[in-house]
């Protein structure tokens, strides 16, 4: 079956050939995240491995669920697709069979992190995807996402690699988590 359009000059091709090639490749990774949430804590566990996608709770009051990759942008229904399930593996694998903490009110803070050797620019803030990311934090821990009980906070900086944090806290520990981190966030 011939995918592309071979009247296209070269490049057009070539452009079509590697957008056809990341939808498959971030369909078979969604495939593989659904697959071993259902099916096996060995792949579970190999997926999260190798995908260095991690959750902790550093302070009793605070969790923190690393991923391996930017924040999407708007209308990268692929890749946001793929980051909420791998947010949605760690969730599950740190709190099965334990109940999750619930914040009744919060501060969500979102750390993009760009590689220093990464030639990507700063995506604008109005230009991130956090709805299926946000959607998967209010189902585990979240009473409701409403602007009346949860405040956000964007801040991006650079890395060691490209990836994004995420930070769940009670609102009293935002002014700690902002006195103990100004490398995310302040003015260089």
């Amino acid at each position: 079956m011939d995918i592309f359009d071979r009247s296209k000059d070269g490049e057009s091709v070539l452009l079509d050939a590697v957008r056809h090639a990341e939808n498959t490749a971030s369909a078979l990774r969604e495939f593989a995240i659904y697959t071993a949430l259902r099916n096996s804590p060995l792949i579970d566990r190999t997926v999260r491995e190798a995908t260095g996608a991690n959750l902790t709770a550093p302070e009793e009051d605070c969790i923190c669920v690393t991923l391996p990759a930017v924040l999407a942008r708007r209308n990268d229904n692929d890749k946001s697709r793929y980051l909420a399930g791998l947010l949605r593996m760690q969730i599950h694998d740190r709190y099965a069979g334990k109940g999750y903490p619930k914040f009744r009110s919060c501060v969500i803070v979102y750390e993009q992190i760009y590689g220093a050797g990464s030639r990507r620019r700063f995506t604008d803030r109005d230009n991130l995807e956090l709805k299926h990311l946000q959607d998967e934090l209010e189902l585990a821990f979240l009473v409701n996402d409403s602007s009346a009980l949860c405040s956000a906070f964007q801040c991006s900086h650079i890395g060691e690699q490209d990836g994004t944090r995420i930070w769940i806290m009670k609102p009293e520990g935002f002014p700690e988590w902002l006195r103990t981190h100004p490398d995310f966030w302040a003015e260089k």
